[in-house]
């Protein structure tokens, strides 16, 4: 039996998250802090902290040390468990495409924007043949 801590209907979104970057190069550093982010998140399993009481909704002290590391100051400890949450990540050139049945992609926003890229987000329900585009 599975027991849900909540409920909505966040994981039938089919969202499109597409992130169009000046130059291939800063494109490919997105794709490069999303590895090290998400592999950090694995190890800290941030997706509890979004279950956690706020007071211990905390950075790890490897976290802090990454995102001082990598110039990221936007990111907030509960936003960590979407980069390793179900998506599919594509880089092409200098255009970054993320899929996924999740309603919540505010880290991705925030890295993309943070990076100088810019920005599209809509449902594959509503604009099938945008994403065609998106893969």
């Amino acid at each position: 039996m599975k027991i849900w801590n909540g409920y909505g209907s966040e994981h039938s979104m089919n969202l499109v998250l597409i992130g169009s970057f000046k130059g291939a190069q800063d494109a490919e550093k997105v794709e490069n802090n999303i590895e090290k982010l998400s592999a950090q998140s694995l190890k800290d399993d941030s997706c509890s902290i979004t279950f956690a009481d706020p007071e211990n909704q905390r950075f790890s002290d490897d976290m802090l040390s990454l995102l001082w590391s990598l110039n990221l100051h936007t990111l907030g400890p509960s936003e960590l468990g979407q980069l390793v949450s179900d998506h599919h990540f594509a880089r092409e050139g200098s255009r970054i495409t993320v899929t996924t049945d999740e309603a919540d992609v505010s880290a991705f926003v925030k890295l993309f924007i943070e990076a100088g890229a810019k920005v599209e987000v809509f449902s594959a329900h509503d604009y099938p043949t945008d994403s065609d585009d998106a893969n």
